[in-house]
């Protein structure tokens, strides 16, 4: 069997995970030891796991900044006589998709593996309710100890579940009742209303909302707009702006407002096609429009409005060359747009 590393014992610390297309952020697993407790049962509304741990676990919360925006990692750990036990969520900013788990999985074990020396004697598929995940049971010669471990994909984030016990490569009494303990929560058993649920993101800006698809799109965390949000598809082939300003421009229309902010600095801007769409309770103006800007051709596509609510401005835009294998993504998002009438 293979020789892999795998940390989570006391006085390991943290150590660097690969984390789903983001490299060398965080993924704590040191286990701090406490005295035993009656077993608490493990629940949180926002968790898709639930188990039952040998006594009141530790939690503690780490936020690691990525190119798509804080990763956030949480963690809620027991340990006592010997014994260790560790519920672990990642949650991304770009949402992973399903069809990509396997690749996660294997990312996570080769980075774990890079820790704490110990010898797999098992990987197999974990089939936990709806859900597909990697069961690994290792054995710790330095130790002396057995573990399981169980990573999950449910949503938008990776659970890592782990069983720490020494001796035989039997499971401890407490090791087993902890591992049967273990179920999808309630609120998560059916996976594809989850899938959809935690991949559609919305932003509100006063009366205009725009709903989002968090695994093709993402908030540029190091672009802040006042009054304004900045996306980037998943593949940095196209961005978008999504922008509200009170009052209403001192101007006939928004086209001349749009294309009149377009030819600043640009070379040339050719108007390719312009309609109205309801959007909401509203009518907004649809524009299409090529900028040519330091020989380079942009194309750009985007809804506006102005009125009583504010003047918005929803606008996303790729490079000529690429626009055509990236305008049904764009148009997905600008069909999100949603005005509230006041």
């Amino acid at each position: 069997m293979g020789q892999i590393s795998l940390a989570g014992r006391e006085g390991d610390g943290f150590f660097t995970s690969i984390l789903f297309r983001v490299p060398a952020a965080l993924l704590g697993l040191f286990l701090l030891s406490v005295s035993a407790h009656a077993a608490h049962e493990f629940a949180l509304g926002d968790w898709g796991v639930t188990a039952a741990f040998p006594g009141t676990p530790q939690s503690d919360e780490q936020r690691i900044p990525t190119p798509h925006g804080d990763q956030v990692v949480q963690r809620h750990f027991y340990s006592a006589a010997g014994e260790t036990y560790m519920i672990l969520r990642v949650i991304y900013p770009l949402v992973p998709q399903t069809s990509e788990q396997g690749a996660l999985y294997q990312d996570t074990v080769m980075t774990m593996g890079k820790s704490r020396p110990g010898t797999v004697s098992d990987h197999v598929v974990y089939e936990f309710g709806e859900y597909r995940g990697e069961r690994l049971r290792v054995q710790q010669p330095r130790e002396k100890t057995h573990r399981e471990l169980r990573l999950v994909l449910i949503g938008s984030a990776l659970y890592v579940i782990s069983a720490e016990w020494p001796g035989a490569r039997t499971p401890s009494p407490t090791a087993a009742a902890f591992l049967a303990s273990l179920a999808v929560a309630p609120a998560f058993a059916n996976a594809r209303l989850v899938e959809d649920r935690e991949r559609w993101r919305e932003i509100v800006l006063g009366n205009f909302q725009l709903r989002y698809d968090a695994s093709r799109w993402f908030r540029n965390p190091e672009i802040q707009e006042s009054g304004g949000v900045m996306l980037q598809r998943a593949d940095d082939s196209a961005g978008a702006e999504f922008t509200v300003t009170k009052g209403v421009p001192g101007v006939a229309s928004m086209e001349e407002l749009v294309l009149g902010k377009a030819r600043e600095g640009a070379e040339s801007v050719k108007l390719r096609k312009k309609s109205r769409k309801f959007r909401g309770s509203a009518s907004v103006e649809e524009l299409r429009f090529s900028v040519r800007f330091d020989g380079v051709d942009y194309e750009n596509h985007g809804y506006f409005y102005t009125g009583p609510e504010g003047t918005m401005e929803l606008r996303a835009w790729a490079l000529g060359s690429l626009f055509d294998s990236v305008a049904g993504d764009i148009t997905e998002l600008l069909d999100g747009l949603v005005v509230n009438r006041k």
